[in-house]
């Protein structure tokens, strides 16, 4: 199967090619690419003439060349293989079925049926009624927001990566400056973890039988809670989680990728809540 953000991102990169941006980004890295490496011979000559210093430089210019060479089909490999695994976790838990994609079909399907209609039931309930309809039209109008820039986003910031890669790994070789580049391929890494933890997520919410509006009607509760409420305000709640989880994934992917994910919910605890300083770990 493949994801919807993954069509939209390869029809981002596509486009990108067909465009004269990536000639110029690639030509403007290798020069950079040359400059960084002539700062790092000059940088080990003035250490005194290190020569495990210049083999590195060596090594890493070398190398660099490699992948400026072949950028769009490296590029595109680490993408590849990552919605692979992606792809393999939805492939043998959902049975390849966009989970999140799926709900915004049904969640359309049944607001369309009934929508209107359980609207004004709720309405013309009262005063209580009229503040249950918040968590009602949160979700489903957030919910659908949720989903599409996280798609929009994924290919934004992967087009990012991609057309400014060139410019920012060619700094490698210099020792000063390496560190931008360090930082690039990081967070390159967190960028491709975030369809992993799409998958893992939606393989998750079928795990507990929760991956379509059906199954949390029939079920009448959401993760054991809100036991009774009308169905209409359950799907809206239940689509409140579902947008809270998918706009976690970018800041999950990079919470695992730097080694802080159990520090996660701590750190947003601890921002969230007035703690003394003396008394913050």
């Amino acid at each position: 199967m493949v994801f919807y953000y993954e069509q939209f991102f390869r029809t981002a990169l596509s486009g990108i090619d067909r465009s004269n941006v990536m000639p110029a980004a690639l030509q403007i890295g290798q020069v950079i690419l040359l400059i960084s490496f002539l700062v790092a011979v000059y940088e080990s000559y003035i250490r005194g003439g290190d020569v495990r210093m210049l083999g590195i430089a060596g090594a890493k210019y070398v190398g660099l060349g490699l992948v400026l060479s072949g950028y769009a089909t490296v590029f595109r490999d680490i993408n590849a293989m990552f919605n692979a695994f992606a792809d393999l976790i939805a492939n043998n838990t959902t049975g390849g079925t966009d989970i999140f994609r799926t709900w915004l079909s049904d969640l359309s399907n049944f607001y369309g049926q009934y929508g209107f209609q359980k609207l004004f039931d709720l309405i013309m309930g009262g005063a209580a009624a009229i503040i249950g309809l918040i968590p009602l039209l949160v979700g489903y109008i957030v919910y659908p927001l949720t989903y599409v820039a996280f798609c929009f986003l994924y290919s934004f910031y992967g087009a990012v990566l991609y057309v400014l890669g060139p410019l920012v790994i060619a700094l490698l070789p210099a020792f000063g400056v390496g560190s931008i580049a360090r930082v690039y391929v990081v967070n390159l890494m967190a960028f491709h973890f975030w369809g992993v933890i799409y998958s893992v997520l939606g393989a998750l919410m079928a795990a507990v039988n929760l991956s379509t509006v059906s199954d949390v009607l029939n079920a009448n509760s959401f993760i054991g809670g809100f036991v009774g409420l009308e169905q209409a305000l359950l799907l809206g709640i239940a689509s409140i989680f579902y947008s809270i989880s998918i706009a976690a994934i970018p800041f999950l992917a990079a919470r695992i990728v730097r080694g802080e994910a159990f520090g996660t919910i701590a750190n947003v605890l601890l921002s969230k809540i007035p703690i003394p300083t003396g008394l913050r770990p």
